[in-house]
């Protein structure tokens, strides 16, 4: 599951504040689903700045990182406005482009270059309307028809609203609890004849979705896989501020994305157990023996994609786990990619006339971690590989799969374990880690 997969937030909601403050909503920016795909059209989807839970003014959880935007009341006049964030956002005042976003309901009029209004006769000779108060597409299109009637480029599209923008950058988490974020905007409103100081100011959450307490303890105590169900996982930031109390567990807490995280407060009533967490519905991560003060642990995965060089050449596979969180006991990550012996052959390109036996390599963190080797004479072409990655007091790791054919003459002991290490592949692989590593970055 990439980052770039997320979830869709599409509520359509207005924030009305006082006099003294900004009206404004919060919005998302997606690509468009259109025919052209070299259009710069963008849609903007608005969510509320609203608070549930009544305690905090001007709240705002995000769903996901990424990139949002702040639109102010375009109905009002503002001069000197100025945009600061920190904590986990970052924002900064953006040009309106209606090439590159699509309309919140503004509206174009057409005029000369010169200011001069447009003639009459030629407004009426191409509408019975005025050359104002117009879609963007409507006015550009009336203003191709004043340029070609009179063979001119005088006339122009103008907005009658003067838009402030404000993009706000989210940081993505992969963390085992919600991060926190302040938005304050501070600007002159005309207010009849006067200008008047307003602001307003929005506290961001980037939250993380936890798997239930009682849950966590009936999986470990009946070794069954905790499982979430999509929407029935538990807010941490709202579990911070309401605790598990039953109303709220059963009519407000459940109503998240899918969990990802085992808080701390569930790893503490579960220490000295095993616990199997399933990531999605293919693969698996065991804790054996739940350590005392275990911290929490997000157990969002990603992958399997193909990874390729700058050159299109064709790399490898990834996938992993986008936490960094350490597992203070002994696990063991089962995993089922649905890739099969065949497709995992071709995609190396592999050609295996004279040689059937293939070995291919396992990097966690770039580093190698195991050898998989496949005889293609006796394997079952058509069936999934699977993989069995174990560890202990680290964390759940970030991995690559790929073929160095020139590896074998290169084995040696590993001092530390015993086990046979590969400095052939460590050092092929150079170029494959710096790419991944970048690939990896940009992920998170």
């Amino acid at each position: 599951m990439k980052k770039a997969l997320a979830l869709v937030l599409a509520l359509v909601l207005a924030l009305s504040m006082a006099v003294s403050a900004f009206a404004a909503t919060l919005t998302e920016l997606k690509p468009a689903v259109v025919p052209d795909a070299t259009t710069k059209l963008k849609t903007l989807n608005t969510i509320a700045l609203s608070d549930p839970t009544g305690k905090v003014a001007n709240e705002f959880i995000a769903g996901e990182g990424g990139t949002y935007y702040v639109v102010l009341d375009f109905t009002k006049e503002y001069k000197d406005v100025v945009v600061t964030a920190n904590g986990a956002v970052s924002a900064k005042l953006v040009e309106f482009d209606p090439e590159v976003y699509t309309s919140i309901g503004e509206t174009y009029s057409v005029v000369r270059a010169d200011g001069e209004a447009v003639e009459a006769a030629l407004v009426a000779k191409y509408t019975g309307g005025a050359a104002t108060g117009r879609t963007y597409t409507d006015a550009k299109t009336l203003c191709k028809y004043f340029n070609d009637d009179e063979k001119t480029t005088q006339y122009k599209v103008v907005c009658d609203q003067d838009i402030v923008l404000i993009e706000l950058v989210i940081a993505d988490n992969f963390s085992a609890s919600y991060k926190e974020g302040t938005l304050k905007v501070e600007a002159k409103e005309k207010q009849g004849e006067k200008w008047v100081d307003v602001a307003g100011k929005w506290v961001i959450i980037r939250d993380v979705t936890i798997f239930e307490y009682e849950e966590v303890k009936y999986s470990a105590a009946n070794d069954v896989a905790l499982v979430a169900e999509a929407g029935k996982g538990y807010s941490d930031y709202k579990t911070a501020l309401n605790g598990y109390g039953t109303k709220y567990d059963s009519e407000e807490l459940r109503k998240a994305a899918k969990a990802t995280v085992v808080s701390t407060t569930a790893f503490r009533a579960i220490e000295g157990k095993d616990l199997t967490v399933a990531a999605d519905k293919n693969n698996y991560v065991t804790i054996y023996d739940v350590a005392k003060g275990q911290k929490g642990v997000n157990f969002e995965l990603y992958g399997f994609d193909k990874m390729y060089d700058a050159a299109g050449n064709f790399l490898g596979w990834e996938f992993g786990f986008y936490g960094d969180q350490v597992v203070a006991s002994d696990f063991v990550i089962t995993l089922k990619p649905q890739i099969t012996y065949y497709e995992l052959r071709e995609s190396f390109k592999l050609k295996v006339e004279e040689d059937d036996i293939v070995t291919y390599y396992l990097l966690k963190d770039g580093k190698v971690a195991q050898e998989i080797t496949v005889d293609y004479m006796t394997v079952d072409l058509s069936k999934d590989i699977e993989l069995e990655l174990k560890g202990s007091n680290s964390t759940l790791g970030q991995y690559e799969l790929v073929l160095a054919v020139d590896a074998a003459a290169d084995v040696e002991e590993n001092p530390n374990t015993g086990a046979e290490s590969v400095v052939g592949v460590v050092a092929a692989l150079a170029v494959v880690s710096v790419a991944t590593a970048a690939a990896v970055s940009l992920k998170k």
